[in-house]
């Protein structure tokens, strides 16, 4: 099995990812919050890549929620931001939420032609891996980054699912495989330091979200797997 990492959603070879599962990581915060909705009884999540394709979409649906941020700051108007402590359960159980963030919904739908598209972070780190594991297939875990520029924070997950999955199976590794494997080896003892020194995690320390940070780089503390197709995110059957 192949096992292949693209840093950011640009570097995704789309022609090539019709037989491939992809595993999609968002850390700070999109895919940790998309995986708290699920577990606690979110119905459907559809990712959109801007405010008024949100808008558009719930015009022709009888009721929705809107989730997304800009810069990490909760668009005005939205029931809910990016934060994973928001989507509680008694806010989302059963609910249809239509979400738009800077950059983990465009990471999503920039894999509209896999195989099959999965989302992951720490959190449900083990599950995805079980899940994607399951069909045999090659695997890309596509990174979301920021603004279009690395993220440390996904690389460093990349690399701790990539270790689970060669635990599983026989991987041959790309380069960046590698690289995001060897990141996370010498890392993990200590993620929570060096990830909260990122970019991305001064920034939300920054606006006083330390609570997020700690709360995204927990490892299987949930056992669900969210599943993408055809615009929408639901809970993926287990095989």
């Amino acid at each position: 099995m192949k096992i292949d990492v693209a840093f950011l959603p640009k570097d995704v070879n789309k022609p090539d990812i019709s037989d491939t599962i992809c595993i999609i990581l968002d850390i700070f915060r999109a895919t940790t919050s998309i995986v708290t909705a699920m577990a606690n009884g979110c119905k459907t999540i559809i990712p959109v890549s801007n405010i008024d394709e949100a808008y558009s979409v719930a015009r022709q649906m009888e009721s929705a929620l809107f989730a997304g941020e800009r810069q990490s700051i909760r668009i005005e108007g939205f029931d809910f931001g990016n934060s994973p402590f928001e989507f509680s359960t008694d806010k989302v159980k059963d609910q249809t939420i239509i979400m738009t963030t800077t950059n983990g919904t465009i990471a999503i739908t920039s894999t509209e032609e896999a195989y099959l598209t999965l989302i992951g972070s720490f959190i449900n780190a083990k599950a995805v891996c079980h899940q994607a594991n399951e069909y045999g297939k090659d695997i890309m875990i596509v990174c979301a980054g920021t603004d279009q520029l690395f993220s440390l924070e996904d690389a460093l997950c990349a690399g701790l699912l990539i270790s689970i999955l060669n635990e599983e199976a026989d991987l041959i590794m790309t380069d960046s495989a590698q690289g995001a494997w060897m990141m996370y080896n010498g890392a993990k003892k200590s993620i929570v330091e060096i990830a909260s020194n990122s970019r991305n995690g001064k920034r939300l320390y920054d606006i006083g979200n330390k609570t997020d940070i700690e709360y995204c780089l927990q490892s299987n503390i949930v056992n669900v797997v969210p599943r993408y197709s055809e615009g929408r995110i639901t809970l993926a059957a287990k095989e």
